[in-house]
């Protein structure tokens, strides 16, 4: 996966029903693991596609085998009739794959729209068939999938009612025809409430592997904070302490060795003197060394996180970029990790561009893809969880959706000396 780095700070234009971001975990995510979520929606699609066609092959074989003979139709209108079966199965299995997109949505809405036309017409070229009303249920399984109850129960009740009159028209009773539309209508909605039951469902499992992630992920954000603060205290004790007494020590020797310019103990003194000096290097040596590991390398760290993504990441940092607060960069790292794998996931995106930025006494970390952008974004639990954790610190998550530009985030932060 290649990585681009620009020293300067150049600015380009940045994310369903079961599509949602998963939430970061400390380290380079994984590129390649499914979501709980993602799962379910195969498993739900897959129930439908294989109850659908079942429910095709038993409504087609038996208005096949009898609706001909009672009915006297003519050939032609049988030749129809399969024309339109045919046509619907095809429609089915379109429709059936998951939609990722908004113009994919809109196909889906019109391969369903498709599938009403096609079973009421095979309805009626059967001279108002009340086993092909069947199909309808179908359509309502794929529409409970995809729309919410009251656009899907509105749906349900057009259909019903157009299914009415092809009833109406062709039958000679009407309270006939009224009781097996009304009767279909009941179905129709039981089938859009076990879809959006099993959405439900999904929606629900999918919400705790988030949280069990978040879980995971704050207690090793905590542990390694933990860990870092308990150096930092010792560095600063062995600075303090050590360093304060081993300064004094080295300035009583000095003192010593020019009083006893013709002693022979000038030579110990001296001798006293270097190691003294030297021990003093070496504590400042361990505090250095424990403080560059307490803190946070955030240029290795973002470059080292990208190259475990599928897409081409394009970093750009100032040429002096140092974030001394290990809390701060952190927090960064972590918000450029879950802009990454959104965009991966969710953006249907190719590319990335992050861009870390000093803005007065803030650190902005800003983030834009090549996606196709989204009318209005819902915030799930990553964003939720990435906007939480940045107003904990005291600060900011600005997100723009322009439709056609990509996703737009921009994570802000004070920048601090200590934490």
């Amino acid at each position: 996966m290649p990585v681009s780095t620009a020293p300067s700070a150049a600015a380009v234009p940045w994310p369903d029903r079961l599509a949602a971001a998963p939430r970061a975990t400390p380290g380079p995510p994984a590129a390649c693991s499914v979501s709980p979520a993602h799962d379910g929606e195969h498993e739900i699609r897959r129930v439908v596609r294989v109850t659908g066609v079942g429910l095709w092959l038993a409504l087609s074989a038996h208005s096949l085998l009898v609706e001909p003979v009672r009915d006297h139709l003519q050939r032609i209108e049988v030749v129809h009739w399969a024309v339109s079966g045919v046509a619907f199965l095809i429609a089915f299995l379109l429709a059936c794959r998951p939609p990722r997109t908004p113009a994919a949505r809109r196909e889906t809405l019109l391969l369903l729209g498709l599938q009403t036309v096609l079973a009421l017409s095979a309805n009626a070229l059967l001279h108002g068939s009340s086993i092909q009303a069947g199909l309808l249920i179908v359509v309502a399984a794929q529409v409970g999938l995809l729309l919410p109850w009251p656009q899907a129960t509105a749906w349900v009740l057009v259909q019903s009612g157009a299914l009415a009159y092809v009833l109406l028209t062709h039958w000679k009773h009407d309270l006939d025809a009224w009781a097996f539309a009304s009767g279909y209508l009941v179905f129709q909605l039981f089938a859009i409430t076990t879809a959006q039951t099993a959405v439900r469902e999904v929606q629900a499992r999918r919400a705790l592997a988030q949280v069990v992630e978040e879980l995971h992920a704050t207690r090793a954000l905590l542990a390694d904070a933990s860990r870092r603060a308990e150096r930092l205290q010792i560095s600063r004790d062995l600075h303090d302490l050590l360093g304060h007494h081993l300064t004094g020590l080295g300035m009583h020797l000095q003192v010593a060795h020019h009083l006893l310019a013709d002693s022979p103990a000038r030579e110990h003194v001296h001798t006293a003197q270097d190691v003294a000096r030297q021990l003093l290097g070496d504590v400042r040596s361990a505090v250095r060394g424990m403080r560059d590991d307490a803190g946070c390398d955030f240029p290795a760290e973002l470059r080292a996180m990208t190259q475990g993504t599928p897409l081409t990441v394009h970093v750009t940092l100032p040429p002096d970029v140092r974030l001394e607060c290990p809390v701060v960069a952190r927090t960064l790292l972590r918000c450029a990790q879950e802009m990454v794998t959104n965009a991966a996931r969710h953006a249907h995106a190719t590319q990335v561009w992050l861009e870390l930025r000093r803005e007065g006494t803030r650190a902005e970390l800003h983030a834009h893809d090549d996606g196709p952008g989204v009318p209005e974004l819902h915030f799930g639990c990553g964003l939720r969880g990435m906007r939480e954790r940045l107003e904990a610190l005291g600060g900011t998550l600005e997100v723009r959706t322009p439709v056609g530009h990509g996703v737009e985030l921009t994570a802000a932060l004070p920048l601090w000396g200590t934490a």
